[in-house]
């Protein structure tokens, strides 16, 4: 019985601390390298760009990190795409995304063929629902 109180309380506290990683894992995610941050219903996206500077008509990658700001579930899908309403036409190239970890992804083949301003879109997915996101890009 002494052995199985401890344990218990072990058991209890990785699982607390584990569901309180997941609710909050934006804390001080990427926060020596944040670029670029939204905030829309229950989540807090951060993304940065890799490179640094996007280049017209050079492919790009981005580093996703998404979060609850509630305690709801971390999302298990994204699709990202990006337009250009000014023009009614979006990127070429469909990019590729990756989920990494829980709420944690990789964008590749990302381009930006034109100059102007384009309209980056988040949409994440966790079971049925959906939380669209979306920042503007300005490319000169």
């Amino acid at each position: 019985m002494r052995f199985y109180v401890p344990f218990l309380a072990f058991v209890f506290l990785a699982f607390s601390s584990e569901q309180v990683k997941s609710a909050s894992s934006c804390d001080g995610a990427m926060s020596d390298l944040v670029e670029h941050q939204i905030e829309q219903g229950s989540y807090r996206l951060i993304f940065q760009t890799q490179p640094k500077k996007i280049t017209v008509g050079k492919f790009f990658s981005l580093r996703v990190d998404v979060c609850s700001k509630d305690g709801s579930p971390l999302p298990d899908g994204l699709k990202i795409d990006a337009t250009m309403p000014m023009h009614g036409h979006g990127m070429n190239y469909r990019p590729s995304v990756q989920q990494l970890a829980p709420g944690k992804f990789k964008a590749k083949g990302l381009m930006m063929h034109m100059a102007g301003s384009w309209l980056l879109r988040f949409d994440i997915r966790q079971g049925d629902k959906a939380t669209r996101m979306q920042t503007k890009l300005i490319l000169k």
